[in-house]
């Protein structure tokens, strides 16, 4: 008896082994596949088929990405570069430049984001972020849906349409969500030969300040007084009258794809 016992232990394990080496193979000679939706309409009827992305080839993509610096508060354009290849499903930033900590939970939302836009599981994807800046500080969430329609572009293998910044943060319901230094940031798209700036809902009219100085004596002092006084400003106008430069607002992901056509 246990003679019998011993061999069905032995036989067992020469069949678990079987199926995992036979495993190993298979997936050798026959790698998995991302799978794209395809929607298309014709006589007012949506079809959606699907089509095979390649296991081995990599993807890439390059989107503009707007900031205003610390130091003087002018606006910059840098680029943001994504790379999609085979791997774990993980989201991998070049940390040179260095990289603020959010940026990583906004890359993180925005590479989700694009995955469910297409329609594809990245699981057996890993998807990198590069940076090309002027400056040694990459930071912010103001680049998440830039780096999201960047995402989409390269899943796609596709490239984002030229001549088209945008600024925004991504939400996890896809939506754009609001910024700061959005007047330095479109004279940045301006000097930089873009032809059209997206920004998040609600900011084509803006509420800026401008600093006020004035000067008290009291006896043989002499104090400054600093105030800031608000100001409404038409974006579209301004940046069209001041730099031939069309700004345009996207509520979410949906609305800003289709400037960049991805």
């Amino acid at each position: 008896m246990a003679r019998n016992n011993s061999n069905n232990f032995f036989m067992g394990g020469l069949f678990v082994l079987g199926i995992l080496v036979g495993l190993l193979i298979y997936q050798n000679f026959f790698p998995p596949t991302l799978v794209e939706r395809v929607y298309s309409e014709q006589d007012g009827k949506v079809s959606i088929t699907t089509r095979p992305l390649s296991f081995t080839e990599v993807y890439n993509s390059r989107m503009p990405v707007l900031a205003v610096k610390s130091d003087d508060n002018a606006g910059i354009v840098s680029y943001a570069n994504i790379e999609v290849r085979s791997g774990k499903g993980r989201v991998l930033i070049n940390t040179n430049p260095f990289v603020e900590p959010d940026t990583q939970f906004s890359a993180e939302t925005a590479v989700n984001i694009a995955e469910k836009t297409a329609g594809v599981n990245l699981d057996d994807r890993d998807v990198i972020l590069t940076f090309e800046a002027n400056t040694s500080l990459v930071g912010g969430p103001s680049a998440g849906a830039a780096i999201t329609i960047a995402t989409l572009a390269a899943i796609q293998n596709k490239r984002p349409k030229e001549g088209v910044a945008m600024t925004g943060t991504i939400e996890p319901d896809g939506s754009i969500g609001q910024v700061g230094g959005v007047l330095e940031k479109a004279q940045a798209a301006s000097e930089g030969g873009f032809k059209l700036f997206l920004v998040p809902k609600g900011f084509i009219n803006l509420i800026y300040y401008e600093k006020q100085v004035k000067q008290r004596r009291v006896g043989p002092f002499v104090f400054q007084e600093v105030s800031y006084v608000p100001h409404k400003l038409d974006l579209a106008k301004y940046a069209m009258d001041k730099w031939k430069l069309e700004v345009k607002e996207v509520a979410n992901i949906m609305e800003a794809r289709t400037y960049f056509e991805v």
